[in-house]
């Protein structure tokens, strides 16, 4: 078998998005850099998740407007799915998505090495490569960036034929007439939204007693009652006890307390969450200290080797001041900070409190800081606010003003987090963040003016009622 030596300042094992980013801002600040991917630069986001999915909402989305395209006044007949074109629609904004970033790793000068690496000790990677085997050096240091997997249940296996996960259902042939999803949380619900838009009948199943158990319980509470009127079903509180499949469909077996019931459906879908991409690629072996197959880092993205350092889906940062996030844009920010601090630069910690989390669903859900739960169980004696978009003509003229927003404020105190369900949550949330992260009063916050008529104004509605200056109350 061929073998080859390289050396650079850093060796990234993983290309995707923290990957990539560390990638792209260490060249920038001078250092050299190899990344080794065994599959695409991109990683899950861009082929298996963010990107694809969101394509596919979109296209569920146009679907809803379609039909109800008569409360506006637009006379149409119900829409036909061409299932196939939107599979085309779909691979033609990742293709396009990657074919830019391909174009930036050249740009950077970074030295792309195809292949699965493995951690031989805290300065070198090897990589199985088509070519043979080849090592790469690193003076500056390893970075692990090996992304996460969608978790299986424990007895039945995602096989892509009546079991899917988020990999399979991004290629699936067809919409199923019925689904049962195992798990409520943003990859469910997502997933729920586009089989419900495109015909099929979806039952969530979820084992805690409420869906987007990581929202503010008034904007899961919400969400719950607006996705039942779109016709998708709920088991709140369940236990999945089995699960079957046979060539006409699944029966999935579910328990609440000493009550069980079987659901049949043609296919079932598991989103119970993602794994860390660890396993068999010697980091133990290399002295990297993991905990429950995730890689234990500090604040500075450092693991228990020396001159190893690992950042994204894959890192468990104990002492962080919040439980980490597997999303792709706090994968960024990881891969720009640790490409600054290799290069001798100070960062300062990611503030993992204050990043958006969004679920892309019908309708929409964004939030960003603490919720009113959360807030009380830290001490704080909080006041909050709500705002319906009822009450806000740009919703009004989307389409039924559904949802509303609701912050949360410390009393005589900062805004502390900002929680949105309905039309565009995702394009808002962004004015929300600003405002928690810079820790602004609802004083300050309530002399902005908010171009009129929009979306917006409901957020800055709730400004002005907790600063006591409200417009429309």
């Amino acid at each position: 078998m061929a073998e080859s030596s390289d050396g650079f300042d850093v060796v990234i094992l993983g290309g995707g998005n923290a990957g990539y980013a560390l990638a792209f801002r260490a060249t920038g600040l001078g250092l050299s850099v190899a990344m080794v991917e065994r599959d695409k630069v991109g990683g899950t986001c861009l082929h298996r998740g963010c990107i694809p999915t969101k394509a596919l909402l979109h296209a569920a989305d146009l679907m809803d407007e379609f039909r109800g395209a008569g409360d506006f006044g637009i006379l149409a007949q119900e829409p036909e799915v061409d299932w196939g074109k939107v599979l085309d629609f779909k691979g033609g904004v990742v293709g396009q998505m990657y074919k830019g970033l391909s174009g930036l790793v050249k740009k950077h000068k970074i030295e792309l090495v195809e292949g699965s690496g493995s951690l031989k000790d805290n300065k070198t990677v090897v990589v199985r490569t088509n070519d043979g085997e080849r090592t790469l050096s690193a003076d500056k240091a390893v970075v692990l960036a090996t992304g996460s997997y969608p978790r299986d249940l424990p007895f039945i296996a995602a096989d892509g034929d009546k079991v899917h996960n988020s990999n399979h259902g991004l290629e699936a042939k067809d919409i199923p007439s019925s689904v049962v999803i195992v798990g409520g949380n943003y990859i469910g619900l997502e997933f729920a939204s586009i089989y419900r838009s495109f015909g099929a009948e979806v039952t969530v199943v979820e084992m805690l007693d409420r869906i987007a158990p990581a929202e503010d319980s008034d904007v899961s509470e919400a969400l719950g009652k607006l996705l039942q009127r779109r016709g998708i079903k709920f088991h709140l509180g369940v236990e999945v006890t089995g699960a079957t499949s046979a060539d006409d469909g699944v029966e999935v077996e579910i328990k609440k307390g000493e009550d069980s019931e079987t659901i049949k459906a043609e296919r079932m879908f598991v989103a119970i969450g993602r794994g860390p991409r660890t396993s068999h690629m010697g980091f133990e072996e290399a002295g990297v200290k993991m905990d429950k197959g995730f890689i234990v880092v500090d604040q500075n993205f450092k693991t228990s080797a020396d001159g190893v350092y690992a950042i994204g889906d894959a890192i468990h940062m104990p002492d962080a001041n919040w439980p980490h996030p597997q999303l792709a844009h706090v994968a960024f920010i990881e891969g720009i900070k640790l490409g600054e601090l290799l290069a001798g630069q100070d960062i300062t910690p990611v503030d993992y409190k204050n990043i958006a989390h969004i679920i892309y669903c019908q309708p929409e859900v964004a939030s960003v800081g603490l919720t009113e739960d959360k807030a009380k169980e830290a001490g704080l004696e909080v006041v909050t606010q709500r705002y319906p978009f009822s009450a806000n003509a740009r919703a009004l003229m989307l389409g039924g003003g559904q949802g509303f927003v609701k912050t949360v404020a410390e009393k005589d105190g900062a805004v502390l987090g900002v929680h949105i369900v309905g039309p565009r949550a995702s394009d808002l949330i962004t004015e929300a963040q600003l405002a928690t992260s810079w820790e602004a009063y609802p004083s300050e916050l309530s002399e902005i003016i908010h171009p009129h008529p929009t979306l917006s104004e409901a957020i800055g509605e709730t400004f002005m009622h907790l600063a006591g200056r409200p417009l429309h109350g």
